[in-house]
């Protein structure tokens, strides 16, 4: 992905705040996504090896999940509606 090493820090804490309201296990989450725990890893943590398709996917599998559990989300801050179109351009998005 084309982030800044804080915006990749700063989307991974909004990635696991999320799984924590979502009340779930990463197991779980992980299971509606057709992801290996290596490239779940990856993309929680928005490695420079994370596809960003990948992260994408948890981001919107995450907020699934915390509305499921009747919470509010954690703003995503980068990966915003707003940047999503341009993104879908350059990879694909599920």
């Amino acid at each position: 992905m084309s982030l800044t090493p804080e915006q990749r820090h700063r989307t991974a804490a909004e990635l696991h705040a999320n799984l924590a309201l979502a009340g779930v296990t990463e197991a779980r989450a992980r299971a509606g996504t057709d992801l290996d725990e290596h490239e779940w890893r990856e993309a929680m943590h928005v490695s420079s090896r994370a596809r960003p398709e990948d992260v994408w996917l948890i981001r919107d599998r995450l907020l699934v999940l915390v509305h499921a559990a009747g919470r509010q989300a954690v703003p995503f801050t980068v990966l915003t509606e707003d940047v999503r179109a341009a993104a879908s351009v350059r990879f694909p998005l599920h």
